[in-house]
């Protein structure tokens, strides 16, 4: 049995998901880890809250089935690939096809970048309309891609360097975002304030309806 089989509660009523009959040293790590979820349902917004060498548990916001095949893929470029073993309540347990070293994996999951010295979020490929909106004019451009932290633009006019701006995403609240490279037509934007889980979870599921 998989830790993902079946979740059990500790007695002060902590829900965790390891097997009854693990090994003492099968511990399953608590965390909030952020990962691109890769199933029937193309990509996906997920949180990992518990990992063990053998398999997780994590939140996703698209209508899995046991069995499903599975990949997960994190930060560093790591990528867990499993089987759905359960879901309830928008999460879902994950039997891995191997096993993993958790220590090594957190580690370069963890690892931040030179220049922001930030996590990087997973990043989705999308595409649609947006406008952009400073110093009294809105213009158009085309969402490439967008993450929790920034978003990706196709966009006919280059802003300075560190310029603030306001970003509208048809069906996201417009928000404010600072200017971080602008090269060749394309606009590279960070959030002021980050899109929450939840809200970028959902709003990548239905561009995935419409689609």
């Amino acid at each position: 049995m998989s830790l993902a089989e079946q979740p059990r509660r500790t007695p002060s009523g902590t829900e965790i998901f390891a097997p009854r009959s693990a090994p003492r040293e099968a511990r399953v790590t608590t965390i909030f880890l952020i990962g691109k979820l890769l199933s029937r349902h193309g990509e996906a917004l997920c949180r990992i809250r518990n990992l063990s060498s053998s398999g997780l548990m994590a939140e996703v916001h698209v209508p899995l089935a046991e069995d499903d095949a599975v990949q997960i893929e994190l930060k560093a470029g790591d990528r867990l690939h499993g089987r759905v073993r359960w879901t309830r309540d928008g999460r879902m347990g994950v039997a891995f096809d191997r096993t993993i070293e958790v220590r090594t994996l957190l580690a370069r999951a963890a690892a931040r970048t030179d220049g922001q010295k930030l996590v990087r979020a997973p990043r989705f490929a999308v595409d649609c309309a947006v406008e952009l909106g400073g110093d009294g004019r809105r213009r158009a451009g085309r969402l490439v891609n967008l993450s929790q932290g920034g978003a990706r633009l196709e966009a006919d006019f280059e802003p300075e360097r560190d310029q603030l701006l306001t970003l509208a995403i048809p069906g996201l609240p417009e928000r404010q975002v600072g200017v971080r490279w602008a090269h060749d037509g394309a606009l590279g934007l960070a959030f002021v304030e980050p899109l929450a889980f939840e809200e970028l979870g959902v709003w990548l599921v239905e561009q995935h309806r419409a689609a």
